[in-house]
């Protein structure tokens, strides 16, 4: 009898046992899961947070944010700065729909910075060659994220700055999201406004001398390619607003076939603005060479 029940007794024990353990690992995949759930929930509301951010700040602010970051300064010293009266040390601040021209700090050459959806690019004078300065030879595109993470505590001199230039004059442009007008230009225009980009505006020849035309192609990967099948040819993508376009590198004596591509970006509204409209008279040019362009 004695046996039977020392018996019973280590069966219950070892049940026992079993279900604590099988307990416990349950438990464990249970918190595990847990865990994967909670990282992944993570994940999505940071993500969710930079996007949130970024939409704190409209163009006007984006605009103030490319400069500061191109010429390292802070807001309070361009809010302090004087304001232009043609003075030699006056600073002064204009915007064309989402391309804003600033002078330099201190006062020199001016730089337009672009604001786009996601990023803001900065256009302005680089000397290479010690020559002299370019004209917005020099490029550099900065996220709104990043702008952002170094200038939001600096809001409240940035809003200074565009209460003191009166950038919020026209409210159509104030807002974060908002695309640039959308351009009434055809394919073969834009391929020209792109070429003069690249390559000067002098370089388009309508003389009465000159038959050669340009060409217009597609090249294997994709992006078009308009000159007139020489070194000076370039290679685009437009993307909405946005045009990227390469060029060959001719900074050496390098056989062109050799030369690798250098990469640039513009605007269609910075490339209208710029050769494209009644008072710079590049119209008819631009025109008449889109006009007899040929298409492969």
């Amino acid at each position: 009898m004695k046996k039977s029940i020392v018996l019973a007794s280590t069966i219950l024990v070892t049940m026992s046992l079993a279900a604590c353990s099988n307990q416990s690992s349950s438990s464990e995949n249970t918190s595990s899961s847990s865990v994967k759930v909670t990282k992944k929930a993570t994940s999505k509301s940071s993500s969710s947070s930079s996007k949130t951010q970024t939409d704190r700040f409209n163009n006007n602010e984006y605009g103030i944010m490319g400069y500061l970051m191109l010429v390292q300064r802070s807001a309070t010293e361009l809010a302090n700065a004087p304001k232009n009266s043609n003075a030699e040390s006056g600073m002064e601040i204009k915007k064309n729909g989402n391309v804003y021209t600033l002078g330099m700090l201190p006062i020199g050459h001016s730089v337009n910075v672009i604001v786009n959806n996601d990023n803001v690019t900065v256009k302005y004078d680089e000397n290479t060659d010690g020559s002299g300065m370019g004209d917005k030879n020099g490029s550099k595109t900065y996220s709104k994220q990043e702008l952002t993470s170094k200038y939001a505590s600096q809001k409240d001199e940035i809003d200074k700055v565009i209460k003191k230039y009166n950038l919020d004059s026209n409210s159509g442009t104030n807002n974060s999201n908002q695309q640039a007008a959308p351009t009434d230009l055809d394919e073969k225009t834009e391929a020209v406004l792109i070429y003069a980009k690249a390559n000067g505006f002098d370089t388009l020849d309508v003389s009465d001398n000159n038959t050669a035309s340009m060409e217009l192609s597609t090249t294997d990967n994709g992006r078009k390619t308009i000159g007139y099948g020489s070194d000076g040819d370039v290679q685009y993508q437009i993307d909405g607003n946005n045009v990227t376009y390469w060029t060959l590198d001719h900074s050496d004596d390098t056989p062109a076939y050799k030369q690798k591509m250098i990469e640039h970006t513009t605007t269609l509204s910075e490339l209208k603005q710029e050769f494209y409209t009644p008072e710079n008279h590049h119209q008819l040019t631009v025109d008449i060479i889109a006009d007899n362009m040929e298409e492969n």
